[in-house]
């Protein structure tokens, strides 16, 4: 207090100004004097600090994971990928270009004329070319598939390929059984394959897989078989012609019309599997009545089982791709798929022709 005041003012102390409150170190705000001037918020996202701010200008990716990934905005103009197209391996893919989709016809007529017009040449001529397609479609096929000790399905389906088309050409008679042994014989090597692995994860897969090769194998031997028939070849070219017509019309008809598919994740169309097997059908009706040996009934019968029995098998490798896609491993190349469609048609559909051309349609 000031004693030196007039009396009338002594003893009173105007009180003083209270001083502003202390704000937040940096970047606050001191609230409205007048609350009922503030308008109510609005709910709506945070808003960043400005050390957040100038973070996100450097490292836009990090803290959009962070915080929940990019705006649908900028995910639709393409500035940012989508959350769910880096982690959903479930969503169908998309149908693959023409040019992917074009190896699975070329593969098909070199096939259907190879097997028809090698039947004219020497055997061991004949037996190499069968080889040729035995090799390319282990490889391709276990390339499709890709699963643990392949190298073993590789070895000895490739060991059975080359001793099964020996036996084909060299054993008198023509017969399966000397066929069937070493099948049977390569089952074996298969499972002491399996047994010498040092990794043992997934042993029933690959086991299982090796035996579907090598009845594949077998299959294209079958061939060899049946050109040393007298009165077979004439059957086998029906069954064969069936069988490329098949495949070629169910490729085709993918090309115009690829939806709706047999499956959302498979990049095959229901239309072809359908029409494809109508196809192979009439092709060998009409092959029936053009070729002397088989008659136009019993060639129709025969051809709509090899017909659809090739159009599926051609589809396995489509499924194969798709297991792998989902399981969110690598796949293979569009057009290995696409060409290991049709050498693993061909190569099941090789026991089927040999028993309708030996048994049902030979009179």
């Amino acid at each position: 207090m000031s004693y030196s005041r007039p009396d009338e003012t002594w003893g009173y102390e105007p009180p003083e100004a209270a001083e502003p409150p202390e704000g937040p170190a940096w970047g606050g705000a001191y609230a409205d004097p007048d609350p009922s001037r503030s308008e109510p918020e609005e709910p709506g996202p945070a808003k960043a600090g400005p050390a957040e701010s100038g973070l996100r200008r450097f490292l836009p990716g990090r803290l959009g994971k962070r915080t929940g990934g990019p705006s649908p905005a900028r995910a639709a103009t393409g500035a940012y990928p989508a959350a769910d197209e880096a982690v959903d391996h479930t969503l169908p893919p998309p149908t693959p270009p023409l040019l992917h989709r074009l190896p699975a016809l070329a593969v098909t007529v070199v096939i259907t004329a190879g097997l028809i017009l090698g039947t004219q040449m020497e055997r061991p001529v004949y037996a190499a070319g069968i080889a040729v397609l035995q090799i390319a479609m282990v490889v391709l096929v276990t390339w499709v598939r890709k699963l643990e000790g392949a190298w073993v399905a590789v070895a000895v389906a490739s060991g059975l390929a080359i001793a099964a088309d020996w036996a084909a050409v060299a054993w008198t008679p023509v017969s399966l059984m000397p066929i069937t042994v070493l099948l049977a014989l390569a089952f074996a090597a298969a499972v002491i394959g399996q047994l010498v692995r040092k990794d043992h994860a997934g042993v029933t897969e690959s086991l299982g897989f090796t035996m579907l090769l090598c009845v594949a194998v077998c299959g294209y031997t079958c061939y060899i078989a049946l050109s040393r028939l007298g009165s077979a070849p004439p059957a086998m070219y029906s069954a064969v012609v069936a069988a490329g017509t098949a495949i070629l019309a169910a490729r085709a008809v993918d090309l115009v019309m690829p939806d709706p598919r047999i499956n959302r994740q498979v990049t095959r169309g229901a239309f072809g599997i359908v029409i494809g097997t109508m196809c192979g059908t009439a092709s060998a009706a009409y092959a029936g009545l053009v070729i002397e040996g088989p008659e136009p009934s019993h060639a129709a019968i025969g051809g709509l089982l090899v017909a659809l029995i090739a159009v599926l098998a051609d589809l396995a490798c489509g499924y194969f791709s798709a297991a792998r896609r989902i399981d969110g491993a690598s796949t293979a190349p569009a057009p290995i798929v696409s060409a290991a469609g049709p050498l693993l048609a061909f190569a099941v559909t090789g026991p089927v022709v040999y028993l309708l051309c030996a048994y049902y349609m030979i009179d």
